[in-house]
């Protein structure tokens, strides 16, 4: 099927997605293999690995405490398989800039990693039968599910991601910041706008009453209108109109229930 369908082929796959049927898939995953893979990966992300019994996310921090990269890691009989959110190569690149005597070997692997639209992670050796490509950014905005582009360079707390940091595992980038902010409450969270006017491509400041409140990480138009993504301060109220990128937005709690709604409704 094609990675951009168009027309009433997008509503029908969308309605599907939504409704939890069939899954995306994504090519290229990187093995982690070697005597320190354990120890590597432990001071590399934040979930703790030695209790890894099957898929889960993990993020890649910055020394302060940003967000870098992310991934699923998948246990594997030679070390562990991450499974990119972004790109094989952004991934690879964060990870070789921390080998310094570590005795790990990174390894492109030609596998795909199959997302179920119930939630659903596994390895496959095909992405034969996905949903295209294409859909998936529309069916996580609905969902209010971010992209990696969507949540670089902001802390896990301030994009609701908070649950993939496993604190008391020990040391690794970024956790200093994680334990100083631990039981804190941040400034912002990830809201969902509607569009009321027609917006340029995020990203964009966005302002109330002429001051800055948040950002829009990703604006689409979709079926059911225009929504997007933002990281706003948690004093602006749902339902607060805000402007930005030259239109103007309803800020929205996520997920898009409406909208998933609708699309249940017309996939039967």
């Amino acid at each position: 099927m094609d990675a951009f369908p168009s027309g009433k082929q997008q509503g029908e796959v969308l309605a599907k997605a939504l409704a939890g049927e069939g899954y995306f898939a994504f090519p290229g995953l990187l093995l982690v293999r070697g005597p320190d893979a354990l120890s590597f990966l432990q001071g590399q992300c934040t979930r703790d690995l030695r209790r890894l019994s099957g898929p889960v996310g993990a993020l890649f921090l910055n020394h302060r405490g940003q967000i870098e990269e992310g991934a699923t890691v998948f246990p594997h009989k030679e070390g562990y398989l991450l499974a990119p959110w972004g790109t094989l190569e952004g991934l690879r690149k964060r990870l070789k800039r921390y080998i310094v005597f570590d005795q790990v070997e990174l390894v492109d692997l030609p596998l795909y990693r199959r997302l179920y639209a119930d939630g659903r992670e596994e390895v496959a050796e095909s992405g034969e039968g996905a949903h295209p490509a294409g859909v998936y950014p529309l069916y996580t905005l609905l969902k209010g599910l971010p992209l990696l582009s969507d949540i670089g360079g902001e802390l896990p707390q301030s994009v609701g991601l908070l649950h993939l940091v496993d604190y008391g595992k020990g040391c690794y980038v970024g956790q200093e910041i994680m334990a100083r902010l631990e039981g804190k409450e941040v400034h912002h969270h990830l809201v969902g706008l509607r569009g009321l006017s027609p917006a340029q491509e995020a990203p964009f400041d966005l302002l109330l009453e002429g001051r800055k409140v948040g950002e829009a990480k990703r604006v689409m138009e979709t079926p059911f209108g225009v929504f997007g993504l933002a990281v706003m301060r948690k004093e602006v109220p749902l339902g607060a109109v805000v402007e930005g990128g030259g239109g103007r937005f309803r800020v929205e709690p996520l997920p898009f229930e409406e909208a998933a709604w609708s699309g249940r409704r017309s996939s039967g």
